[in-house]
């Protein structure tokens, strides 16, 4: 075969190589790249062989399917002692970095090429000068020279000294066995190989072990202690970018440096840099709008800010001291700025999106979060938000849907982020269910919910920037910053429970009571009683009386169905939530304040004389179609403060518009006729004996108004805020309400006390009047520019977002706090960090208390007490029977939700422990740890088998594995950081047999992402439909393909899902203008960019 072409294809460079070398002593291979993976190739036949190796160019990385290999660069001249320092440097890296060397296969190879270097038969140099030649040289055995004629085999040609160059690639070489052409071959190989670098021979083997040897990973056993530390190290050094900005060299001083924030905007850059999004969720008062504003003059990005409308001023005031380009926007302006954006957005630009007080839009399937879906997605996305844990599942897929798509999500903390919290809203419904029917346990409740709400912690944390107080205080760093700024912290004291008494209306306010909300228990001893009456809200509730007729209620049905796009059961559920609402809701108002009860008594009465003349004039009843109605408990947690309209009114901000009439025919006439007047007498007698009628003339009319006879609350509360303010003059005082009713009742009533009391509802949200507020409440503002015409601030939760009022000192809730996540917020508007007014800051809760009881049962609650909290806070306290119980009970339920937005952060302790290590021996041992480390350790730990930390692009990832069959399974920081944890005293112990199997599986599925996802009824129809479009060519082939793709990967909103399935074909063209091919576009860009980004295998971990 003298003389024969070897390209690779008939024969194969590396068979050829493998035959000869048996036969020979001595090679010698000149060749302008060296592979480690050439030497690998050629490694069993090369054992007995000596060998030298010349490299012409450079000792090359190649990187393919994540295989780098070694690479030294020639482009600039360098010493010899370089160029061997370079070689080392870079098979350190091969070594560490990646897959090549990291089986056991490949392990015995280099422990030949070790041994090789060491017994001085393999010497590698490189060429003085480049030199691109390549020449394999195989000096003949004496037994095979045949008398000298045959000295060698030469091999030329094109083939580099690697894996692909051996057989892998076509390639052009010849052989040649004639005496003058090995000669002559040798000739040129030796006078190189005279003028050429030593990289590695046996003269520089202790310096290859100390360079090299020392600093991979093999046959290394380091301390669990060290890898603990050496993980902790990884996860949690924040890169950072000197060249920040801090709100101090942005705004000249006018906002602090506090080392906390400076962090959080690190935390918060890299967090967008990462996922293309973060959730700002320091607790209430820690600034998070001063972060977030910093953050947005950091990156430079044209912004578009959504946020409540009492909250716009403020957000322009934080754009121009900050000097960020912004347009803002307030929450019902939203389809504004998607037409802003959409005007103004040049080609490949990213806006960053701002959603202040994000927990609002938790619904995707409605219009408006639609909406905000388009805007965000694509874009770089800021969400504010104090509660991100604590919500329902739902709440927080929806917002990380916004910039998140679910089965191609950027986080590694799940496998796949839509099966994952499908299934956390399956067990939270699970949960929901046993509590509704009693099969659970209170412990067992508890568990549960905090069982899930770790899980949606451990999920969404590399996406979440949020401390409380107590972290500031756990961490040493924060809590000596503060201390140098004059700073601290203050957890506010639990409430306490004030009471008014109510002289000789004590009766009549019981009775009352009893009459708009009388007890289960009330109920059900007077269930055959016919004088027993109470307000049944029958006007909301038109359904409860349908004929029993089956033919009637079917036809019903249909029209139902037709004309509302609802069914009958559907809407007989939803009636019973409406007059389950209106009733609570009366009660609500009843305590607030007289004032507030007396307007909703008035507007409950024209709505059911509104409602008879309706069925008089037309014999229908009107009925408002008005979607999906939120549970009663979820209505509460509006913080609309003006609630005096109609219910349909009331509701209308959670509904799709809609009126329907159903006619009397389905209805029981005299039965629900009868009802509804029983309702109205009976509301007209609670009128009458609360409040005098006065008639009156306007333009002609006569009018009857209803003045309030007396009110023992507002005078025992004006007698004690002049207690409080005479006893305590500094201490400013904050009165919260829930009703602007009561609040502008309130405020006209103490105007003339003396006292300094400003009012405030969502209704007074002028400039002048926050500048007032900031004035007289705002520690924070300049001391030339702080007054003291007002001490007390009557207000509804309109001001409990946005507003800094901590010269104020306490807080009264004038009505019965239900929700304690109010009080939190409350509290937050005078609890701020940026200055320390107070040692103490109080809360105060306002009750009715019975006059005249014995000494005996000064302890008890009184009854009237009683009745009331039932009635506003439902089965939670029908087991308090003191009064020390009743406290307990309102500050068990306070310090629960302050225990959730103050709850220490779960790597507060990892992050203090890193810290305090920084500097120390084992820290720089920990450092010195190269990547791929791999021990065993013994340690009991609730999980078996291999734990792998890998890195994929800048986000981490952890996966285990106890077999070869099943899938490894992904951990999430949380997890993987107690698996990881060790003692000092810990030794490692060498990994055994079973390790590199399960080692190569569990590596092999490492960065792997499960994008399987049942996809729900609503998304298999869009799915069929777009299919059927496709085939009947109803819209574009490419834009039906895009929104496929989409869809499949649940990249749309719940809404805009639906409102594909309402479509046909005739109707599809509205599809592509509320789906726009540029909304597609982004969302598919954003799908594509998850694969992207390096991965990196950090360490693995054995536990047996």
């Amino acid at each position: 075969m003298d003389g024969q072409f070897i390209t690779n294809k008939d024969l194969i460079l590396s068979d050829i190589i493998n035959s000869i070398l048996p036969k020979c002593d001595n090679a010698y291979f000149l060749v302008g790249y060296f592979y480690f993976s050439g030497f690998a190739e050629l490694c069993e036949q090369l054992r007995n062989v000596n060998l030298k190796v010349l490299v012409g160019l450079e000792v090359e990385r190649n990187i393919v399917n994540s295989i780098k290999e070694v690479e030294n660069f020639t482009t600039n001249k360098k010493t010899r002692g370089q160029l061997r320092e370079d070689f080392y440097k870079s098979l350190v890296e091969i070594f560490n970095n990646t897959d090549f060397f990291d089986s056991e296969e490949q392990i015995e190879k280099f422990k030949l090429f070790l041994e090789k270097l060491e017994n001085g038969t393999l010497e590698i140099r490189k060429t003085l000068d480049p030199n691109h030649a390549k020449l394999y040289l195989f000096q003949n055995k004496e037994v095979e020279n045949i008398c000298g004629t045959f000295p060698g085999t030469m091999i030329t040609g094109s083939s580099n000294l690697s894996v692909t160059g051996l057989k892998n690639r076509l390639e052009l070489n010849v052989i040649l066995r004639d005496k003058p052409s090995y000669i002559e071959g040798k000739a040129v190989f030796d006078e190189l190989w005279e003028t050429s670098v030593a990289v590695i021979d046996e003269e520089h083997i202790s310096d290859f072990k100390e360079k090299v040897i020392k600093h991979i990973w093999l046959e290394k056993l380091y301390s669990p202690y060290a890898m603990f530390v050496r993980v902790l190290h990884e996860y949690f050094n924040i890169p950072t970018d000197e060249n920040i900005l801090t709100p101090s060299d942005i705004t000249d001083g006018t906002y602090s440096n506090l080392q906390y924030q400076t962090d959080a905007v690190q935390l918060a850059l890299n967090s967008i840099k990462n996922h293309e999004g973060v959730i700002i969720s320091d607790v209430v008062g820690l600034g998070k709008s001063v972060i977030a504003s910093t953050v947005a003059r950091n990156l430079r990005l044209r912004t578009i800010i959504i946020c409540p409308p009492h909250l716009k001023q403020q957000w322009d005031e934080y754009k121009d001291e900050f000097g960020f380009t912004a347009s803002v926007f307030s929450a019902g302006k939203i389809e504004a700025a998607l037409e802003h954006y959409r005007q103004i957005v040049r080609t490949d630009e990213k806006f960053l999106i701002i959603v202040d007080e994000a927990h609002k839009y938790k619904n995707e399937f409605i219009h408006d979060y639609s909406i905000l879906h388009d805007l965000c997605i694509g874009n770089k996305v800021m969400l504010l938000t104090a509660t991100p844990f604590n919500n329902r599942p739902e709440d927080i897929y929806s917002m990380l849907k916004l910039f998140q798509i679910p089965t191609k999500s950027t986080l590694k903390t799940v496998e796949n982020l839509g099966a994952a919290f499908k299934d956390l809203i399956s067990r939270y419904k699970a949960l929901a269910e046993g509590q509704r029917k009693g099969s659970m346990s209170k412990a067992e409740i508890k568990d549960e919910a905090d069982a899930i709400a770790r899980s949606i912690r451990s999920i969404i944390s590399p996406l979440v920037v949020r401390r409380s107080r107590l972290d500031l205080e756990d961490i040493p760093e924060y809590k000596e910053d503060l201390k140098r700024q004059g700073i601290k912290p203050v957890i506010p004291e639990p409430p306490q429970q004030l009471g008014y008494n109510l002289g000789n209306i004590r009766d009549l306010y019981l009775r009352t009571l009893n009459l708009i909300s009388p007890s289960e228990v009330e109920k059900e001893k007077n269930k055959d009683n016919p004088d027993f009456k109470y307000y049944e809200g029958a006007r909301y509730k038109p359904t409860r009386y349908i004929v029993d007729d089956a033919e009637l209620r079917s036809q019903l049905d249909e029209e139902l169905e037709e004309k509302m796009g609802t069914d009958l059961g559907m809407l007989i559920g939803r009636q019973v939530n409406i007059a389950l609402f209106m009733r609570r809701m009366l009660v609500r108002r009843y305590e607030s304040s007289v004032a507030a009860f007396r307007e909703s008594l008035n507007a409950m009465i024209e709505s059911s004389e509104h409602i008879l003349r309706w069925i008089e004039k037309r014999d229908k009843v009107p009925v408002y179609k008005k979607g999906t109605l939120p549970d009663v408990e979820d209505f509460y947690e509006t913080t609309d403060d003006d609630l005096s309209e109609e219910i349909a009114e009331a509701f209308e901000k959670y509904q799709d518009k809609g009126f329907f009439e159903i006619d009397m025919k389905y209805i029981k006439r005299a039965e629900f006729v009868g009802d509804i007047q029983a309702d109205l007498q009976l509301l007209k007698d609670i009128r009458d004996e609360w409040f005098a009628a006065q008639s009156s003339c306007i333009k002609g009319k006569p009018v009857t108004s209803y003045s309030i006879k007396f009110d023992y609350k507002l005078d025992a509360f004006c007698q004690l805020l002049k207690e409080l303010r005479s006893s305590d003059p500094q201490r400013k005082i904050i009165v919260f309400t829930e009703f602007a009713d009561t609040a502008n009742y309130l405020g006209e009533a103490l105007a003339n006390e003396g006292l300094g009391v400003f009012k405030y509802t969502s209704k007074e949200a002028s400039t002048g009047n926050k500048s007032t507020i900031r004035a007289n409440f705002d520690a924070g503002l300049k001391p030339q520019y702080q007054k003291d015409d007002y001490q007390i601030l009557i207000a509804t939760d309109a001001i409990s977002e946005g507003y800094n009022l901590h010269r104020a000192g306490t807080i009264f809730n004038y009505d019965i706090p239900y929700n304690p996540t109010r009080v939190i917020q409350r509290i937050g508007r005078i609890n701020r960090i940026n200055k320390k007014m107070f040692d103490k800051l109080y809360i105060y809760n306002y009750f009715p208390t019975d006059i005249g009881e014995a000494e005996t049962r000064t302890k008890q609650i009184s009854t009237l007490k009683m009745a009331m909290i039932h009635a506003i806070m439902g089965e939670d306290t029908k087991a308090l029977t003191s009064e020390e119980e009743l406290n307990a009970f309102f500050k068990e339920r306070y310090q629960a939700e302050l225990a959730k937005s103050e709850e220490r952060s779960w790597d507060t302790q990892y992050r203090n422990l890193l810290n305090q290590l920084k500097g120390t021996e084992i820290h720089s041992h920990a450092l010195q740890i190269p990547h791929r480390a791999r021990i065993g350790r013994t340690a009991e730990k609730p999980c078996k088998g291999v734990l792998l930390f890998g890195k994929k692009g800048n986000d981490f990832v952890f996966k285990i594995g106890d077999n070869t069959e099943e899938t490894p399974v992904m951990l999430t920081s949380e997890q993987a950081l107690s698996l990881f944890e060790a003692t000092v005293e810990e030794e490692a112990v060498t990994t055994d047999k079973q390790f590199d199997k399960l080692y190569q599986h569990v590596k092999a599925y490492l960065y792997r992402s499960i994008s399987k996802d049942e996809n729900e009824r609503s998304r298999l129809e869009a799915v069929d439909k777009i299919k059927l479009w496709g085939k009947t060519r109803a819209l574009p082939k490419d834009y039906l393909d895009d929104l496929l793709q989409v869809i499949q990967n649940d990249g749309l909103t719940g809404e805009e899902v639906r409102f594909i399935n309402k479509q046909n074909s005739k109707t599809a063209n509205k599809v592509t203008e509320r789906i726009t091919q540029d909304y597609l576009n982004r969302i598919v860009e954003k799908m594509n960019k998850v694969e992207e980004g390096d991965e990196t295998l950090i360490l693995a971990e054995q536990f047996n």
